[in-house]
């Protein structure tokens, strides 16, 4: 296999990373502006695994959004679901409202820890592909940040992923497959 170009998919996936990134900070319209990151994100790993025939990493990344997404849904169900079973006069003791945050913000972690399992999956194969260590980095910060998401601290380090992942797709080759080999060097006699 030649080297093929995936300089159309290496911007997408940049914008589409800083798209995602951007998205956190703005307020109303920053969920449609995370969305249309993650798509963008999705076509260049769509279009990087086509071209060097591995679906890993937009799969891995397609399975993370689902779970995140799904996990959210059931997750906003259980807490909809948790007032709507208290009779209308009855109020909640403090320590059931207590009890009743604490299992929410387990779930609501434990769903952090399960799509950047699937996202952490998605950059290493990047990192595979490309070999782009930042992709690697990006993996390293996402799963850590999952895992120390309980104490809060989690959050900065998968803000900082998010950028690993940008600076990983600005310093992507554009030519991905094997390299030309050098012609040999003829030996001059004089």
């Amino acid at each position: 296999m030649g080297a093929v170009n995936v300089r159309s998919e290496k911007s997408m996936g940049l914008w589409g990373a800083i798209l995602t990134l951007v998205g956190s900070f703005i307020p109303y319209i920053g969920g449609v502006v995370s969305l249309i990151g993650f798509i963008l994100i999705l076509l260049a790993l769509k279009g990087i695994g086509d071209a060097v025939n591995d679906e890993r990493p937009f799969k891995n990344y397609l399975y993370g959004i689902i779970f995140a997404i799904g996990g959210l849904i059931v997750l906003i169900a259980l807490l909809l679901g948790t007032f709507a079973i208290v009779p209308a006069g009855w109020r909640l003791s403090e320590s059931a409202g207590i009890g009743l945050a604490i299992t929410f913000f387990i779930l609501f972690v434990a769903l952090i820890v399960g799509a950047a399992y699937f996202q952490k999956r998605a950059w290493l194969a990047m990192y595979e592909i490309t070999g782009t260590k930042e992709f690697r980095d990006a993996a390293t910060w996402v799963w850590w940040g999952a895992l120390t998401a309980i104490i809060l601290v989690g959050f900065i380090l998968l803000l900082i992923a998010r950028i690993f992942v940008i600076i990983a797709f600005n310093n992507m080759p554009e030519e991905l497959g094997e390299e030309p080999e050098p012609a040999p060097v003829e030996e001059v006699i004089w």
